[in-house]
């Protein structure tokens, strides 16, 4: 009730300053529903659920260089709560920042609050648009504008446990910067320091660059991330030397239908040698894994999700628009670990599987968009050891509706 107060109260309140500034509202409604069979064993019948994120957000524009925005959500599965009668209380916000354009008459923008944030491509930094309840951090942004140039310099904290002397606190700063040196192509170098009290838990930086660029009807983007620092792990002070590399090219025919080509390679180093003093297993952060890892989230929580070992995605991809609105894409995965695993017979092997991904989008106006997907994972010898040794499917149908 205390949340729901909170929202009525801060509607009410934009009606009454309404006249005095500008206020404009924004809103998305997005079900989803999903049949899951991604547990390995044909034995286990489909679970079917629906998803419902709901936002609302309120921009407050009183004058030419300060802005203001607020937003609220709620984030739940369709019949979770006891009763029709019953009140989950899980309404939070997402958002509430404001921002101060030419802080002091210079070249920067302030932004200072609850915030998404949104890197490159999301390897590392992206909102998690995917999940129901998306991703936001609590911090500040200083922009830096220039002719040829901008930079994002950030600092975010990531735990705080209020104890004295900010034990087990985590912060991360960090500096994206976008060089505008060439038409038609982003050169995005990037610093990330990730730092714990005390910092013999986590000393991390994550050094990297992403380019993407377009000539004419093919499009490529390459990135290359290293990671170094210190980190306690195993329980012991690891010393941290991983890295991440990606390169993704696509080609659009001049068709009616647009007929698209694609190929590409995600690798992330893993450890082949766990007893040592070296830590080779590369951290994902804060990133998008929904976008590059197949749309059945098996590889999203690195290193969690791939024990370790690194994983190496090979990927193919076909896209067509048949008619008006409408875009079909088949994209194929192959992922293989970059150690070896040492399967219970005494055998070594690299397979975690392979995936195939169907996805239909449909725009049915400009603010209405259903989407569907289909994906068929077959589990490698990793897996099967794992996870189990049947194909694994899995299907969802959503709409996002935007205000």
């Amino acid at each position: 009730m205390k949340k729901l107060f909170f929202i009525l109260t801060l509607i009410l309140m934009t009606g009454v300053i309404a006249a005095q500034q500008t206020v404009k509202f924004s809103a998305q409604i997005r079900p989803r529903l999903e049949l899951d069979n991604r547990s390995f064993h044909s034995t286990i019948p489909f679970n079917n659920y629906t998803y419902l994120r709901t936002r609302l957000g309120v921009s407050f524009i009183p004058s030419t260089d300060i802005n203001g925005f607020i937003q609220v959500q709620d984030a739940r599965i369709f019949g979770n709560e006891t009763s029709t009668i019953a009140d989950m209380k899980n309404v939070d916000l997402h958002q509430a920042y404001f921002k101060i354009d030419n802080f002091f008459k210079l070249p920067m923008d302030l932004k200072v609050g609850r915030m998404e944030l949104l890197y490159s491509n999301e390897r590392v930094i992206g909102t998690a648009n995917w999940v129901n309840t998306g991703r936001s951090f609590d911090g500040a942004v200083l922009s830096i504008k220039g002719d040829k140039f901008k930079a994002d310099i950030f600092s975010v904290k990531e735990n705080e446990k209020l104890n004295a002397g900010d034990t087990l606190d985590q912060n991360m700063y960090g500096v994206f910067t976008d060089l505008m040196l060439a038409q038609n192509y982003k050169i995005q170098p990037f610093i990330i320091w990730q730092r714990s009290v005390p910092s013999n838990l986590l000393n991390r930086f994550t050094l990297g660059t992403y380019i993407k660029g377009d000539i004419s009807a093919f499009t490529h983007e390459t990135e290359f991330i290293y990671q170094f620092g210190d980190i306690t792990a195993s329980s012991r002070k690891q010393n941290i030397a991983a890295y991440m590399f990606a390169f993704n090219a696509s080609y659009t025919f001049d068709e009616p239908s647009k007929p698209l080509i694609g190929a590409g390679i995600d690798y992330i180093s893993g450890d082949d040698n766990s007893a040592d003093n070296d830590y080779k297993v590369f951290n994902t952060l804060y990133g998008t894994g929904h976008k590059f890892f197949g749309s059945m989230d098996y590889f999203i929580n690195m290193p969690n999700d791939t024990y370790g070992l690194g994983v190496m995605d090979l990927i193919g991809k076909v896209g067509i628009t048949p008619i008006e609105n409408l875009k079909a894409t088949l994209a194929g995965h192959i992922f293989t670990a970059n150690a070896d695993y040492k399967l219970k017979s005494g055998s070594t092997t690299t397979n975690f599987g392979s995936e195939i991904d169907l996805t239909l989008s449909y725009k049915y106006n400009d603010n209405v968009t259903i989407e569907g997907n289909a994906s068929l994972f077959s589990p490698g010898d990793i897996f099967k050891e794992k996870k189990g040794r049947d194909t694994a499917t899995w299907f969802y149908l959503m709409t996002v509706v935007n205000f």
